[in-house]
């Protein structure tokens, strides 16, 4: 993989889950604190795989698709924690 396509897919879905966190606005300001770090975290580990893996013919590209996974399984586990939490302060 080129090194364009590798931080283009590293760093645009951590962007994606920054901005929406940010964007659902959770009453707690620790939240929107804790999921920058674990994203920035995630990002650079990521990056750091795939530089590595790029190396290797036929390795690079299986860690995105499995960070892409879970960060989209993260990202319901977000919205569906501030819908929880949204009824919750309804009632």
């Amino acid at each position: 993989m080129d090194i364009k396509t590798i931080v283009l897919f590293a760093v645009l879905p951590s962007l994606s889950i920054i901005f929406l966190t940010w964007l659902i606005r959770f009453p707690k300001p620790w939240v929107f604190k804790a999921v920058l770090i674990f994203e920035i975290i995630l990002t650079v580990c990521t990056l750091v795989i795939e530089l590595d893996a790029r190396k290797t013919p036929g390795n690079s590209g299986w860690i995105i698709i499995f960070t892409g996974f879970f960060q989209f399984c993260f990202l319901l586990f977000l919205l569906i924690a501030r819908i929880r939490i949204w009824i919750e302060n309804k009632s």
